[in-house]
């Protein structure tokens, strides 16, 4: 996904405003007027509004109601209103979603705006599973946690903001984050910090923390962190190349390359090390928060994690660059194999993370700083939505072979042009989903020690070894892979129930309901790639200037053709069918825009992964690897890319040298629907631009498949500047008079004319030509700034300097008097300048130079200057402020003037074009600062009627055509085909409404419901209509029943259905009335089948190539356990079975309501003759048997090896004596 990114920047006088990069997600944009704001929106349990050509200073109240209702106070007024470059901007944090109201209260008016939508935050992932507790400083509905302490942070308090709690106070972020520093208070020691690593006690600087982090834990106080703007530690203010001299901004972090305050030899620099925290929410305002050379660490410590601390940790909506060491990492403590104190509860979305240019690196792999997002001997993270751009070392699970981490989640995250770690994971389980991994030039994901990854709809695109599998695995599930190279050694399946084996204690988490929360689907999955393009784009990274919904973007804007082959223009076809030979493409790739659903043929020269191709939508979607055909492409922009691609050092912004050569032999592209139309329109201009009217281009769509229903739109053409001829003197200049020339537009005849300064004189090289004028001119800095027609003014101007009045006005902006300030003007005539000084400094007695000469101001901080007709100059002479300047020709006064405005239609709407209404001010007194001004009457649009307009008359051959036309002008719309009328449609054809019908003689038969066909299938008709809403089986008109999907047979079908009667065995679309026996259906279980349908009311067994099995009511029961017994087989043979199933490896004798049975490989054998013997039964007693069976007829002795006995109808009589 391309996003558009603002370039960092310093701004003037100390303020120090970082842009975030921003992609553009969801908005709500309003025409300005003096009530709506400029732009207003709601964004991740968030809302903002902006009000152009307002001061911050200007506002005096905000408010809201919704969900939640309140206003502003506080500091939460001070800075969450802000001035920006054009006005002012209002932000509104902690809102449950929901529809809002928002109002902001102005010294000039009330801007209100309703039906806000305030969008809720995506929380899947493992962070919030089974935990409802509210990650970092924030509920789970978006509020504030009770009693929870807001800091605002800017580069201006940095080092002076204040956090008191429990009689301990600490000034200064650095001191207040980074706990690891605090001064440890051992005697002899202090004010020195100390660490022990190894066994080994090392003593620093110490810095003021007095552990104020753990005290607000151990009382459950939620501390959030709010970023105003940039707040920095490197001195750069936008991405550049760090150096350690000019870093240090931030008093208390760790040293770099130290032990002081926490810091380390080779490690940790730079950084604020938050041991024992919990409930800590660390966020950016609006969308220029950033983190500039700095660092955030949370930690956990055995001492404390008993007391729930070190956990629930929450950093979004800020931007980090210019880091020498990490930009966020998370670290728990493990001794052995047990993790003493879990870092847990992790929350890391919607920042954007740019890749350092570090110079004299505390270690020699450290020159584009260390990890971006690491985790490390823990539990419950969830990093999602954010941006990570160029990154080196990105995303580090596990700091060794034996760290143990587990239940890890990375959503809809992009890495673009990173080189490494995305992740690197050891001894983790991590699930990735609807993921973009763009450019790519070492390795993304890969898997040490055991780790395991179920990665599901995640986009690898231009990718070097996107799935690298060293030790544990790697469960890839419809992942989308687009000209990648290397290690693809993930196990792709086709069913996210299959296991994979890793090794890792929590293997197979995905499809374990105790250990996830994937099996139950609780999470937000986009399944399409394309799909989850959009939501990116709408809500990936920090918050934006305009926000968009993800329904609101189009394909276009997810588009990487422009990444990956800039210049390529798309071919656009509208033919059908259209084959093209490409042949050799060289390095770069084979784009084409299509306007409607298609069927996709291409055909290679090499199938081997080096030289082939793969086609792929624009979105980076892959459907095809080699040669073959797609069908059911949907309308849009496709690539065919070589599969192979160079990956160089620059993924950000690939070389033109990245993609491999391929040939394609052929491409065809089909329309899967012939009768769809789609524009491909032409283009003409019908009326030429003037420089007094506007010209038109018609577009004119000459497809000629299907209906049109646009035949043709305009575009406005602006228009031509004037073209003037040579100037002409009207009078001359003396040496005492101004002269006067003009010049007319040689193609309308407007003209303008000018002042020829007195003979002698400079002449106007220092002004501007102005037109001759008889009314004063009047700069108002207030309302007008330094831009005028009439002045040329240099300088700066400022709102800190108090206010004036003056003729009725209050002045607010005044234009400083520096020595860079530089005023001129060309006075037509003799006349006065009054310049009116004063505000915070008072200008009584003081000067300002006018044509050089000390003019001296009043006491009322007014001075009025006679000045002769020409050139006029204005400069400093003290250092005051001026807020309101005036010329007035002699013969003309200045008094106070009351605006009278007048309107007047000058320009009529009409259906397509806006009208103009101009408004003329007609007061006569003093002088008029807005003579004019315009507003614009909205296009009134089409009024179409609802009756037919016959456009074309059919002839018996020849189609015509009728549209609504525009009552007003000639405009038509639902330009439609009225079919010959010689041509008489007959069976299945498409009417004239867009529906298909039954004819019979060019009639629509409204009495025949029943199935008939065409060339497309065989459809199911209901009273002449085709119902594309039918599915399912259903009888036809030749007696066969038939499965049917959107009204169609589905021939491409095999399996199971079901209507009212039962249910049915399909092949190729149509019921198998001679299936009988087993059978697999469509859900995966196996039925008996009796003349093509389940039979319900069987319950027996049943035999197939497989085996025997068990059927209850037509289903066979695959869970039904009942030992080994003796049943009729289907074949009248008798049979022994154990679990429904004949056991042939059974011999020996087995019982049943009959009698008692000799068996030979499961099967009894009934010729088995072994004359009659004793043998102890099943109950104990013993029998005499014949044949293996109780011979029950027989009374008489019998003998064995005990002896003799006596037995009575086949039960030996243990009473009988001999």
């Amino acid at each position: 996904m391309q996003k558009i990114r603002k370039v960092f920047a310093k701004v003037v006088a100390g303020l120090l405003v970082v842009s975030n990069l921003a992609i553009a997600a969801p908005s709500m944009t309003y025409a300005a007027s003096a009530t709506s704001f400029t732009t207003v929106g709601g964004w991740n349990e968030m809302m903002y509004a902006t009000i152009k050509g307002v001061k911050d200073a200007d506002v005096t109240a905000v408010s809201y109601s919704g969900p939640v209702s309140g206003s502003l106070a506080g500091e939460d007024f001070e800075y969450l209103v802000r001035d920006t470059s054009e006005g002012v901007r209002v932000d509104v944090m902690g809102l449950k979603p929901g529809t809002y109201t928002l109002t902001v209260t102005t010294k000039s008016g009330t801007f209100t705006q309703s039906g806000i939508e305030v969008n809720e935050q995506d929380r899947s992932g493992y962070a919030h599973y089974n935990y409802t507790n509210g990650v970092g400083a924030y509920n789970d509905d978006g509020t504030l946690k009770d009693n929870a302490i807001v800091l605002y942070v800017t580069d201006e308090n940095k080092n002076t903001v204040t956090l008191s709690y429990g009689g301990v106070t600490v000034s200064g972020i650095g001191n207040i984050l980074n706990s690891v520093g605090k001064a440890c208070g051992e005697a002899g020691h202090e004010t020195e910090c100390k660490k022990t690593s190894k066994g080994k006690v090392y003593y620093g600087k110490g810095n003021t923390n007095q552990g104020i982090l753990q005290l607000l834990a151990e009382n459950n106080i939620p501390l959030v962190i709010r970023m105003v703007g940039a707040v920095s530690e490197s001195g750069l203010y936008k991405t550049g190349t760090w150096a350690a001299a000019n870093a240090g901004l931030i008093d208390g972090l760790t040293d770099y390359d130290s032990n002081d305050y926490g810091g380390s030899i080779g490690d940790n620099g730079h950084m604020a090390r938050m041991k024992s925290a919990k409930n800590v929410t660390i966020e950016g305002v609006g969308t220029d928060a950033a983190m500039d050379g700095w660092g955030i660490h949370f930690m956990s410590e055995t001492s404390t994690t008993a007391a729930g601390l070190g956990k629930s940790f929450e950093v979004r909506n800020l931007t980090f660059m210019n880091q020498p060491e990490d930009a966020i990492g998370m670290e728990g403590v493990q001794d052995g194999s047990v993790i003493t104190a879990p870092v847990e509860r992790c929350w890391i979305h919607n920042n954007e993370f740019y890749s350092p240019s570090i110079t004299g690196p505390a270690e020699s792999d450290k020159a584009e700083g260390d990890g971006s997002c690491d985790f490390k001997r823990g539990e419950y993270l969830t990093v999602s939505y954010n941006y990570f751009e160029g990154c080196h070392k990105t995303n580090l699970v596990g700091s060794s072979d034996t760290s143990l981490q587990y239940n890890l989640t990375y959503h809809h995250n992009i890495w673009k042009g990173c080189a490494a770690r995305q992740p690197l994971g050891r001894q983790a389980n991590m699930h990735f989903y609807n993921n973009q991994f763009i450019g790519t030039t070492d390795y993304a994901m890969n898997t040490r020690a055991n780790a395991y990854i179920y990665s599901e709809y995640n986009l690898f695109f231009m990718t070097k070894n996107p799935m690298d599998v060293r030790s544990g695995a790697i469960k890839s599930y419809n992942d989308s892979f687009s000209s990648c190279i290397g290690s693809m050694t993930g196990t792709v399946v086709t069913d996210k129930s299959t296991k994979v084996t890793s090794g890792n204690k929590y293997e197979n988490f995905d499809t374990n309901a105790s250990l996830s929360y994937i099996p139950s689907g609780d999470y937000q999955l986009q399944t399409s790639v394309t799909d989850a393009a959009k939501v990116l784009k709408a809500y990936n990274g920090c918050m934006p200037e305009n926000v968009k919904t993800s329904g609101e973007v189009t394909t276009s804007e997810c588009s990487l053709l422009s990444y990956c082959a800039p210049g390529v223009t798309p071919i656009n076809i509208s033919e059908y069918p259209y084959t093209a030979a490409p042949g050799k493409i060289s390095k770069t790739v084979y784009a084409f825009t299509v306007g409607g659903t298609v069927d996709v043929t291409v055909s290679f020269a090499s199938e081997a992964l080096t030289t082939t191709g793969c086609l792929v939508n624009e979105s980076g979607e892959c459907f095809q690897v080699g040669s073959g055909t797609v069908t059911g492409l949907p309308a849009g922009t496709y690539m065919i890319m070589p599969c192979n691609i160079q990956s160089g050092s620059n993924g950000v912004n690939p070389a033109a040298g990245t993609f491999k050569e391929m040939t394609i032999n052929s491409l065809t592209v089909s329309a899967a629907d012939p009768n769809a139309h789609y524009h491909h329109y032409v283009s003409e201009v019908t009326k030429e631009a003037t420089c007094t009217e506007e010209g038109k281009i018609t577009y004119t769509c000459t497809a000629t498949n299907g209906t049109c229903d646009k035949k043709t739109y305009t575009e406005v053409i602006p228009k031509k500047a004037h073209s003037y001829g040579n100037w002409v003197i009207e009078k001359e200049a003396t040496e005492t008079e101004t002269g006067l020339k003009r010049h007319t537009c040689t193609v309308c005849g407007s003209y303008e004319t000018d002042i020829i300064p007195i003979k002698g004189s400079s002449g106007g090289t220092d002004t501007p030509d102005v037109p001759v004028t008889t009314d004063s001119q009047v700069q108002n800095f207030t309302t007008s700034g330094m831009t005028s027609d009439f002045y040329t003014i240099t300088g700066s101007t400022s709102t800190g300097k108090g206010s004036v009045t003056y003729n009725g006005l209050t002045l607010t902006t005044c234009l400083k008097m520096e020595s860079k300030t530089n005023i001129t003007f060309k006075a037509p005539s003799k006349g006065k300048l009054t310049l009116v000084f004063g505000g915070t400094t008072s200008a009584s007695g003081k000067t300002v130079n006018v044509n050089g000469t000390a003019a001296t101001i009043g006491t009322d901080n007014i001075v009025t200057v006679d000045v002769a007709a020409g050139n006029v100059t204005v400069t400093k002479g003290d250092a005051i402020n001026l807020f309101y300047m005036v010329y007035t020709p002699d013969g003309t006064t200045e008094e106070t003037h009351t605006h009278n405005y007048v309107s007047k239609v000058t320009k009529e709407a009409t259906c397509t074009e806006a009208g103009v209404l101009t408004y003329t001010c007609t007061s006569t007194t003093g002088t008029c600062d807005k003579k004019t001004y315009t507003e614009a009457i909205p296009a009134t649009g089409h009024k179409f009627s609802t009756e037919w307009t016959i456009d074309v008359a059919p002839t018996d051959t020849t189609p015509g055509s009728k549209s609504h036309h525009c009552t007003v002008c000639d405009a038509k719309t639902d330009v439609t085909v009225i079919p010959a009328t010689g041509t008489k449609k007959s069976g299945v054809a498409s009417g004239e409404d867009g529906n298909w019908y039954y004819y019979v003689d060019g009639e629509i038969d409204t009495d025949f419901t029943g199935t008939a066909a065409n060339e497309y299938g065989t459809w199911y008709i209901v009273e002449g209509k085709v119902d594309f809403g039918h599915n399912g089986v259903s009888e036809a008109s030749d007696g066969n029943w038939y499965y049917f999907t959107n009204g169609k047979v589905n021939t491409g079908y095999t399996g199971t259905a079901e209507n009212v009667y039962g249910i049915w065995y399909i092949v190729e679309g149509k019921v198998d009335f001679g299936c009988n026996g087993l059978a697999e259906g469509g859900d995966g279980n196996w039925y008996y089948f009796t003349n093509g349908k389940v039979n319900t009311g069987y319950t027996g067994e049943a035999t197939n190539k497989y085996g025997k099995w068990y059927v209850v009511n037509g289903k066979v029961d695959f869970s039904h356990k009942f030992g080994g017994y003796l049943a009729a087989g289907e074949d009248g043979n008798w049979y022994y079975y154990v679990d429904g199933v004949i056991d042939t490896s059974y011999t020996g004798e087995a019982t049943n309501e009959y009698g008692k049975w000799y068996v030979v490989n499961g099967k009894v054998d009934f010729s088995h003759k072994f004359g009659g013997y004793l043998a102890e039964g099943e109950d104990g007693n013993w029998y005499y048997y014949v044949d293996g069976v109780i011979d029950t007829s027989y009374t008489g002795e019998a003998t064995n090896q005990y002896g003799t006995w006596y037995v009575v109808n086949g039960k030996v009589d243990f009473s009988h004596k001999f």
